[in-house]
């Protein structure tokens, strides 16, 4: 056990090494994901849910053809990379329906965006990165 004296340092510097990768490896792209598929609890903006926010989250120059915003707790979407979700078709499928409104594109009006809004319970289905950071999301699912 004298040979393991003074590690303590060292242990404590990979340590924290092991937690910034682990921080960094959520990164962009989990936030991207949370930037156009998070909204929780779901925003009042009026009538015009989906304009609003299509809007609010840049997606609507151009015109987004179809989003999806779910109405959970950030746990509740990275469970689903882990125990709240099963393995489907290479992705991850939520066990539980989640809340959900799905905007889809009915026209254009000039340069505005027209959407149909349609709220629902639903499983979602969702890519992850390292097993425990959705980045993805299936709309088609």
């Amino acid at each position: 056990m004298g040979s393991l004296k003074g590690t303590g340092p060292l242990f404590l510097a990979l340590l924290v090494a092991c937690l910034l990768l682990c921080a960094s490896t959520q990164g962009p792209r989990y936030q991207k994901f949370l930037w156009q598929h998070h909204d929780n609890p779901r925003t009042d903006v009026g009538r015009d849910y989906c304009g609003a926010m299509m809007q609010r989250r840049g997606m609507a120059q151009p015109c987004k053809d179809i989003n999806t915003f779910i109405h959970a707790s950030r746990a509740q979407l990275r469970s689903v990379c882990r125990d709240g979700g099963t393995l489907y078709q290479g992705m991850r499928r939520s066990k539980r329906p989640l809340a959900v409104t799905t905007c889809e594109l009915k026209r254009t009006q000039g340069a505005r965006c027209i959407y149909r809004s349609h709220a629902a319970s639903r499983y979602i289905v969702v890519g992850c990165n390292h097993g425990m950071w959705p980045v993805q999301y299936n709309e088609k699912a």
